[in-house]
């Protein structure tokens, strides 16, 4: 069954407020991205498309680094906290501002101007479909948006990661749930109605499966250049304690995780977020 935009947009509307928050008790994990988006895009300013880019954390600390960012995302809340961000810095004359910040959708062709960006990031979208024909469709689009080599950013969530969230959390359900792990464990399609949020829909997958999805749909037109972690080996909120500590701590750590523990395939497996980065074939 085609996955519910509408369920995804209702999720996020009423998680807003800890999406906003996330990533400032996973340093590491933001850090660690940028400068994974860093090392592809060197020179600012180049122009960037965020599609699911939810509150603007990513896009606007790119913009900050002088690039020009395009900012949609599925949820009208969490586009509307980042205008909240976007009027803030209007009003402080502190900060660059977002070139653009819409409402639109992952699988929409027609959200953005095709051809036109050096960068394109697809860091939340494909963990909310659960049809492989669904997130093909998506990075698809997300081609389309770029350059002739331009770069895409596309972001996995680790089935390696729930399993770790639960163990921590309610260990017991792996009995109580038999049934559905067994299934889980096989194609990684997390379903489930959650009193007071909802129906939730999110795939979640393994680092052998991320390559066979590329070489398999994108032979053709994308370039798979590197597959990094975004937490190193601090996956399972291992990097939480981090968030309060000093600023050359936290950027000690990312660029620990960066340099020696974010690509190897013994390391890959200890992430929460896989992100590919891959270059768009002429």
């Amino acid at each position: 069954m085609p996955t519910s935009p509408t369920d995804i947009a209702n999720l996020y509307n009423i998680l807003g407020a800890g999406e906003l928050s996330r990533l400032d008790t996973h340093p590491v994990e933001l850090l660690v991205t940028l400068r994974i988006i860093s090392e592809a895009l060197p020179l600012a300013p180049q122009r960037i498309a965020d599609v699911g880019g939810g509150p603007g954390k990513y896009a606007f600390a790119l913009a900050d680094q002088g690039h020009l960012v395009d900012l949609v995302d599925l949820s009208l809340g969490l586009i509307q906290l980042a205008q909240v961000e976007q009027d803030r810095r209007k009003a402080a004359g502190k900060g660059n501002l977002l070139e653009s910040l819409s409402v639109g959708n992952a699988l929409d062709p027609t959200i953005l101007q095709h051809g036109i960006y050096d960068g394109v990031l697809l860091l939340g979208p494909l963990y909310h479909l659960v049809e492989e024909s669904e997130r093909v469709k998506a990075v698809a689009n997300a081609a389309q948006l770029a350059k002739p080599n331009g770069v895409l950013f596309v972001a996995f969530v680790s089935i390696a990661a729930h399993l770790r969230d639960v163990a921590m959390r309610e260990p017991g359900r792996l009995i109580a749930e038999k049934e559905f792990y067994a299934k889980y464990l096989q194609d990684g399609r997390y379903e489930k109605s959650k009193p007071g949020i909802g129906n939730v829909h999110s795939f979640h997958t393994r680092v052998g499966d991320i390559k066979s999805f590329f070489a398999d749909n994108f032979a053709d037109t994308l370039e798979l250049v590197e597959l990094r972690s975004q937490e190193g080996i601090l996956g399972g909120s291992l990097d939480a304690a981090l968030s309060k500590s000093e600023p050359q701590v936290i950027q000690a750590w990312a660029d620990l995780m960066y340099e020696k523990y974010s690509t190897g395939e013994e390391h890959l497996g200890c992430a929460d977020h896989l992100v590919a980065v891959l270059k768009k074939k002429t």
